[in-house]
Formats: C-alpha cells, structure tokens, sequence
C-alpha cells in the first residue's frame, strides 16, 4: 500500500496546517508548499496524485497559473481550486483549466474528501474503470484505488500476490496488507488483463511473478508467501497450454 501523494499550494499557513493534519488523519501524505515557485520546484522532482491549488496566492491568481503550467508542460495529474474569491471572472479563468473540482471557503472536511475522490475518479475515467460509489474501487493500468474507511489507498497492481473471490467480494492479498473489494472475479481479472495474473481455480487469480513453486501431481501452488493456493484440473490445462517456459 502507498499513500496517496498530494501536493498542496496555500499561502495561508493556519488554513494549510489545518488541512495537511486532517489529510495526514486520513492516510494521506501531503507536501505543503506556499508559492508558485515551490510549488514548480516540487512538480519538477516528484509525481502526485492529486494537486490542491488556492487560486489566490500572495493576492495574485497563481494557482491558475500553476495549473496552466501543468496543461503546457504536459503533467498530467487531477487537481482543484480552493478559494474564497466569489468572483464570475476568476471562475470562468478556473474553469479553462479544466479542474477536477472547485471549493469555495470555507469548505467543510467531507467536502474535501469527496472531492479528492472526484479528481481520481473522473482522472481515471475510462472502460475497465470501477466507481468508487459502485465497487469502492477504481482499477488502473498500474494502481488500484481503494476506499478504506474515509481515505483511499493506492496499491500496486505488481505488489497483489494473489486474489480469492468469496461470494460477490474479491479479497486481495498484496504485499504488505490485504484488500476487500465488491466485485466478481472474472470482472477483476477481465478489468486487470495483465499476462502475468493467471487463473488457476474458479475461486482463484494468481500472480506468477509470485509463485513460488507448483505440485502439477497435487494441484498445488505455493506462493512466495508460503501461502497454499488450489490448482484446478480445468484451469490447469489452460494454465499449461503455450505456457512451458513461463518460469524463466
């Protein structure tokens, strides 16, 4: 499991100790920085999930312009405006930088958090995508976002050992932790599609990079973990098939 990485630009420091301590509350870990020229330092040497921007810094709109930054210079990451300006102008300028969300102070902390979720969600958007309010969890190419209590956690999709389906839940077992999501197996692996995540019982998706030895005789696999994962007759030949020199 990694945090999800925000990078927050607030020139106002006890709205931003409030806002990095509720994040940093909800598993999220938050680089604070105070001007446009930090805040370019910052996207220069590190990715971010999510950008927080308050559009009125040191009375100028430089979250505008940050985010300007971000559409010419190609980074793409999902990012909202904070601000307390009522004003049609500075919106409609907002808006042509295509934000995920817009605030207006003072915002509540539910409202933030929703919001977050928004920008993944709608920055994730595609066809093998599943909503947070439907399955609570969004599938991308190399990270799964899932909803675990009032935050979101980000897990590598090379870090799943293997997935068990019991009833209509998924559970995934990851390096480090395990995940519960609302979903069918044969939805998971058919949204996953990655060659290295195999089949091998109606109950069971394993990650061949984490196998560590296979019984064919006693239809067992034997993942890194020790863990002991069942190999089906019917999944076995297919697992088998074009596939005997899987393990290099």
């Amino acid at each position: 499991m990694k945090q999800l990485q925000v990078l927050l630009l607030e020139d106002q420091q006890e709205e931003a100790r409030e806002t990095v301590s509720f994040l940093h509350n909800h598993d999220y870990k938050v680089t604070h920085v105070k001007s446009l020229e930090e805040a370019e330092i910052e996207i220069e040497n590190h990715f971010f999930d999510v950008i927080i921007l308050d559009i009125m810094i040191n009375g100028k709109p430089e979250g505008i312009t940050f985010a300007q930054q971000l559409k010419s210079k190609g980074i793409s990451a999902p990012f909202l405006f904070l601000t307390n300006i009522q004003s049609k102008s500075i919106f409609d300028q907002a808006k042509e930088s295509k934000p995920f969300s817009y605030l207006l102070k003072p915002y509540n902390n539910l409202e933030l958090l929703f919001s977050i979720e928004l920008a993944i969600e709608t920055y994730y958007e595609q066809a093998n995508t599943i909503s947070f309010t439907q399955k609570n969890a969004i599938l991308s190419p190399n990270f799964l976002f899932i909803k675990k209590g009032k935050s979101v956690v980000k897990v590598e999709i090379d870090s799943i050992h293997y997935i068990e389906v019991k009833d209509k839940y998924c559970n995934l077992i990851c390096d480090q932790d395990q995940y519960q999501i609302k979903l069918s197996l044969t939805k998971t692996k058919e949204t996953l599609a990655k060659p290295e995540f195999k089949q091998v019982h109606r109950n069971f998706l394993v990650n061949l990079k984490k196998i560590k030895e296979i019984y064919f005789e006693d239809n067992l696999i034997i993942m890194d973990t020790n863990e002991k994962i069942p190999f089906s007759e019917r999944y076995k030949a297919f697992f088998l098939k074009g596939n005997n020199t899987i393990f290099r």
